[in-house]
């Protein structure tokens, strides 16, 4: 079903023959076009590469979209860090070793330890502050562990400077954490950030 607004001139949804959507922002009309579905091989491929990718990173884009530094350009932080896997997408299948969760040109964080324990109360991550001129005291490590087995993504972020951060969350009783951190820093209103680097726990 379509809704149309006269007010706003514009509309969304199928009305008639014409469909109302939203592209760059901006509201366009077309005529409808049943769309083709020819199920090649490659095209199933793609579609499950970016089903893996998307359900994994679903998980926890909502807890790092004001920690992102991405540049979205009217995309969600989950199309965005999607777009920027497009290769797992195209392979059909996800490697969570190599996703990257952010990127940009600030020096990346070396990560340390990881202290969490299957069905425990919280997780610790060390990492060594990453200093530069670049590198203010604003700047903040972002950690994202994810355990999709169980549906569990935990995010925390601690000043760059700490070297240490605790998240008190009830763990399931994961197999393997697939941990990701980057750095995160501001400049007047823009951020910036690093390329993520990724760490199993």
């Amino acid at each position: 079903m379509g809704v149309m607004n006269l007010l706003k001139a514009n509309w969304s949804g199928k009305v008639g023959q014409t469909v109302g959507a939203k592209w760059k922002n901006k509201s366009t009309i077309r005529t409808y076009t049943k769309p083709s579905n020819p199920k090649t091989a490659a095209q199933m491929l793609v579609r499950k590469g970016f089903k893996e990718v998307s359900s994994f990173v679903a998980l926890f884009t909502d807890q790092i979209k004001a920690l992102s530094a991405l540049n979205t350009r009217g995309m969600s932080v989950r199309n965005s860090i999607i777009k920027l896997n497009a290769d797992m997408v195209a392979a059909g299948e996800i490697d969570e070793t190599a996703l990257l969760i952010s990127r940009g040109g600030l020096p990346a964080p070396v990560i340390g330890t990881i202290t969490a324990t299957p069905s425990g109360n919280s997780m610790t991550a060390a990492w060594t502050p990453v200093t530069g001129a670049t590198i203010s005291t604003k700047a903040l490590f972002v950690f994202v562990a994810v355990d999709k087995a169980n549906n569990f993504a935990a995010v925390g972020s601690a000043l760059n400077s700490a070297g240490t951060l605790t998240i008190t969350t009830r763990l399931p009783a994961f197999d393997e954490l697939h941990c990701y951190g980057y750095i995160i820093d501001f400049r007047g209103s823009a951020k910036v950030g690093s390329m993520s680097v990724y760490k199993a726990a």
